[in-house]
């Protein structure tokens, strides 16, 4: 595998196994521009990006650091961080989430996982804390203390995904209702057999 994975390739994984194997094994797209959540995400991403360009929460000292792009060769993966503060002795990283829900969850866990290794790596600073901030209708902050069972579990699937890609096998799954707005659904056999 010559080409890097991202930490995106990972979360999905996360989310589904069958949706890993349909983009990265079949390449089919996604055709993410026709998915209204998708696009207000990128939209809050974009607005954080050019406005809060400076503001650092007063509990936090330190230098703001805003969508950099962060690369690993020896885990064979690239990712982005929304934002992050570093600070003399840690980088804290803050992820934003168009949503309502504040549950973390496995996809959440690999996706803190994931780009906490990346910046540990690149930065040489430990990743101590993740802040997931949930907006959409309202606004909810959730400090997440990153371990080494955060990595792990993040660890973990960014194997079983090259492990994935090398067999070319299908995965199994099962239908839960993240299955009724997968772009995949039409084609997926779990999907597909639940949501005619």
């Amino acid at each position: 595998m010559s080409e890097l994975l991202t930490v995106t390739d990972v979360v999905e994984y996360a989310f589904c196994p069958i949706f890993t194997y349909f983009g990265n094994v079949l390449s089919l797209k996604q055709y993410e521009q026709r998915r209204g959540t998708i696009q207000s995400g990128r939209k809050l991403h974009e607005t954080h990006e050019k406005t809060n360009r400076n503001y650092v929460p007063d509990e936090i000292s330190g230098k703001k650091l805003i969508g950099v792009k962060l690369y690993s060769k020896k885990l064979g993966l690239v990712g982005k961080i929304d934002e992050a503060i570093e600070t003399e002795d840690q980088i804290f990283l803050i992820e934003r989430k168009f949503t309502d829900s504040t549950i973390i969850g496995k996809t959440l866990k690999v996706q803190i996982g994931l780009l906490s290794m990346l910046i540990e790596e690149n930065v040489g600073k430990p990743v101590k804390t993740a802040r997931i901030i949930f907006q959409k209708e309202h606004r909810n902050v959730i400090d997440v203390p990153v371990d080494s069972d955060i990595q792990n579990i993040a660890q973990d699937s960014l194997l079983k995904v090259k492990q994935l890609i090398k067999t070319g096998i299908m995965p199994d799954s099962k239908f839960d209702n993240r299955c009724i707005d997968c772009c995949f659904r039409r084609i997926c056999p779990v999907g597909s057999l639940n949501t005619i």
